[in-house]
């Protein structure tokens, strides 16, 4: 009979920080990362709700959250990536009744996967790096680390929310992103050491997702500071980024301004639409969210519709019959009422929304990041034009 592993140690309240070099997150700091990492989740990462109510909680217990600059990484200190991997799509009653006779699903997966990896490779990771940026996903890295008692580094994979394990800026700089600890919410763990091609990383731990019920943890791409320095192997600042994007709009609402306006500022961004969404179809296809949201135009904007599919994330946009934006860039949709960004698939039918757009980091526009992130990739027989 197999054993269920432990899910994760019950929060404790900590000494004070053992790492001079990072600096702590308030609950205020803490909330502007995830509010920026809801509109740079591009629609996927999860549910803001979902990750201010763990992060609540961690607080709540006593935990402490830090960051750590990358370049304040030693060459030889370690570290590794925690993240949740499934879809928002809700599980179909034949699945939950073809799992109901396991165990309740746990909580702590992800911090469950952190440990088994630190275990296989006999290593300790002196931070956590999150794999995206998302309400949820980085939320879990954050909350992972607190519990474990180390800093996150301020630096993420993507630099935005991706649907795939491949559009990984570790792989693109030549790296491996294994071993891969593996534990899902019913207590099965795994370390996944080896596969026969880098795009089998996403076919195995999707099929695990999806016999997991979307509830899965995988800590991969262990990296020395030395690794990432030599690399460019993350892309670099980001988690500050996310809370820049999340003060301007803190900021913002207290001023009774347009938040919308604040994050574009603070992003880069461009204001690409606004009307009112006339339908969202969509639909679990292998583990994954897909569909899209359909605008019809106001103001501006009122001869004309907007469209965008969504795989998880918000991959690509029309305006009318015109592509708008192609991945790998940014597409965010906020509703116009108070600038608030929407998950998939969280949408009403007459619902005023704004599509934004921000740039990709410049990663994933490399001929190596358009490989695994461009329009081709994703099945779109037409050239990458930037945002």
């Amino acid at each position: 009979m197999a054993s269920v592993p432990t899910m994760g140690s019950p929060p404790s309240v900590q000494p004070p920080a053992s790492n001079p070099r990072a600096r702590r997150l308030d609950r205020e700091a803490l909330e502007d990362i995830l509010v920026g990492c809801s509109y740079l989740g591009c629609g996927g990462g999860g549910r803001l709700s979902e990750g201010m109510a763990q992060i609540a909680d961690e607080l709540t217990a006593g935990l402490r959250f830090e960051l750590l600059p990358v370049a304040d990484l030693g060459d030889d200190e370690w570290v590794a990536s925690p993240y949740g991997l499934g879809s928002l799509a809700p599980p179909s009653e034949a699945d939950r009744l073809r799992f109901a006779d396991l165990p309740g699903v746990k909580d702590g997966a992800v911090e469950a996967s952190f440990r088994k990896l630190s275990d296989f490779l006999k290593r300790p990771f002196v931070a956590a790096v999150a794999g995206e940026l998302g309400p949820w996903s980085t939320a879990a890295a954050l909350s992972a680390a607190a519990r474990i008692g180390i800093p996150v580094l301020d630096a993420d994979r993507v630099g935005r929310a991706t649907p795939e394990a491949t559009q990984d800026s570790v792989l693109v700089a030549g790296l491996s992103n294994l071993p891969a600890a593996v534990v899902t919410g019913f207590g099965d763990s795994l370390i996944l050491e080896t596969v026969a091609r880098g795009s089998r990383v996403e076919d195995l731990l999707r099929a695990i997702s999806i016999a997991s019920l979307g509830d899965l943890g995988v800590t991969d791409a262990a990296l020395s500071g030395r690794d990432i320095r030599q690399s460019g192997a993350l892309i670099v600042g980001t988690i500050s980024h996310a809370q820049s994007l999340g003060n301007a709009v803190r900021r913002a609402n207290a001023a009774n301004s347009d938040p919308i306006r604040a994050v574009l500022a603070a992003g880069a961004g461009l204001r690409l639409f606004e009307g009112y969404v006339v339908d969202c179809p969509w639909h679990d296809d292998a583990g994954f969210l897909v569909g899209e949201v359909a605008i019809t135009g106001r103001g501006d904007f009122a001869a004309s519709r907007y469209r965008v599919r969504f795989k998880n994330e918000n991959i690509v946009a029309w305006k009318d019959d015109a592509i708008s934006v192609l991945p790998p860039d940014l597409i965010s949709l906020v509703d116009s009422r108070n600038g608030a960004a929407i998950a998939n698939p969280d949408f009403e039918v007459d619902q005023p929304v704004t599509v934004l757009g921000f740039p990709a980091p410049p990663i994933w526009r490399t001929a190596a990041g358009l490989r695994v992130f461009g329009p081709a990739h994703f099945g779109l027989d037409v050239p990458y034009t930037p945002l």
